[in-house]
């Protein structure tokens, strides 16, 4: 199901997620983790994968995490659908990262609150929307 002109509904659920729900797999998605995606999309001017599943790709929990996945902590906010997980273009993990930050005004303006430490990633860049009630984008280490 397409969202926009960039992404379907399927890049930010799991297949389990679609195949019971459906179109209706938006119910486990914060639509400003939508706005985020595509204001990368737009920014960058390439393409930004998060699940590809659907296309016969290995990324099936990059988006939403159903409670009982083992993948991420148990209250990581890809349980609450608030996250998603991303490759922009052909950027490492600290391009992406340093992009974001550098540009980070424009990209709070579409809900964009938390990045998390490019370090601890394996080439990809972490992004969500919970509240956190600061100016700036708060940087988060896992561990």
């Amino acid at each position: 199901m397409k969202l926009n002109k960039y992404f379907e509904i399927e890049e930010f659920v799991p297949p389990q997620i679609f195949k019971q729900y459906g179109q209706k797999s938006l119910w486990f998605i914060d639509p400003k983790i939508i706005d985020i995606a595509t204001a990368y999309r737009e920014f960058f001017e390439v393409p930004v994968k998060i699940n590809n599943w659907h296309n016969g790709g290995p990324y099936s929990y990059r988006g939403y995490r159903p409670p009982r996945v083992n993948i991420g902590s148990e209250y990581s906010q890809h349980k609450f659908g608030r996250a998603f997980d991303c490759n922009i273009g052909t950027m490492n993990a600290k391009q992406m990262f340093d992009e974001v930050i550098k540009n980070q005004e424009h990209f709070k303006k579409f809900g964009l609150t938390t990045l998390e430490n490019y370090k601890f990633t394996d080439g990809w860049l972490h992004s969500d929307c919970r509240v956190t009630n600061i100016d700036k984008l708060l940087i988060v280490d896992p561990l």
